[in-house]
């Protein structure tokens, strides 16, 4: 969908994804043409095999397309070189993982700037542990910053990860089921977190999802079965109650 009839922040043109396994080759997607615009909430929605993981990989470059065409602000990152691609993905996403475990040495606040152990913010004004605190506390965590994992019910555990995410400043966050393991009440926040991260800070939000009353929260849900794409659905009302 692109708003502004200009070039989509990020493009997929007819991607195919195959993997070889000893059976034979396996196609995990066909031909998958996709526009995500910064601000937009979307949901990938299917069947377990259907590809939502795969397409997740293709789109934050950790995967690369057997054919076809990724385009992120006007760059085939599907071309770039492994040393580019590692460099660009720092700088532009952020991954939330279904069973994203915080280390259970560190603290709230010491999983939270993780990242900056691997690599060095750029251009960054301010004291980096103090945004993080600020982050900590926007997620309704204000009381566990120094307090363990073992200490975090599971939702908390789940703030955390998005707490770990934004910190980077990304372009676009990619989570894989990220209510996956949560009570009702978990998962709408998690998801209307989401929504309010994106439109605060013009984030492009991709997450994949079994759960329809989560997913219609989204502002557009994209449906998939088999690896082909089935149905790109826009939600009309926000939040929507199933």
């Amino acid at each position: 969908m692109d708003k502004n009839n200009s070039t989509p922040f990020l493009e997929l043109r007819e991607v195919n994804k195959t993997f070889s396994l000893a059976s034979g080759q396996v196609t995990a997607l066909e031909h998958i043409s996709l526009t995500i615009e910064k601000g937009e909430l979307v949901a990938l929605v299917g069947p377990s095999g259907s590809g939502k993981t795969t397409l997740l990989n293709i789109i934050g470059s950790l995967d690369r397309p057997s054919k076809g065409e990724v385009i992120l602000e006007g760059i085939r990152i599907d071309m770039l070189s492994e040393e580019d691609l590692v460099h660009f993905r720092r700088e532009k996403f952020s991954f939330i993982f279904q069973d994203a475990k915080p280390l259970r040495m560190l603290n709230v606040l010491e999983n939270t700037l993780l990242p900056f152990n691997f690599f060095k913010p750029k251009n960054r004004n301010g004291n980096i542990k103090d945004e993080g605190i600020e982050i900590i506390k926007s997620l309704g965590l204000g009381h566990r910053i120094y307090h363990m994992p073992s200490q975090l019910s599971g939702g908390e555990i789940q703030r955390v990860a998005i707490a770990r995410a934004l910190i980077t400043h990304p372009a676009m966050i990619l989570a894989d089921e990220p209510t996956a393991n949560l009570d009702r009440d978990n998962r709408l926040f998690v998801i209307d977190t989401f929504r309010k991260l994106s439109k605060e800070k013009d984030i492009a939000v991709v997450f994949s999802t079994h759960d329809l009353e989560v997913a219609n929260r989204a502002d557009r849900i994209v449906h998939l079965k088999d690896g082909v794409f089935l149905k790109d659905e826009i939600i009309s009302c926000n939040p929507c109650r199933v």
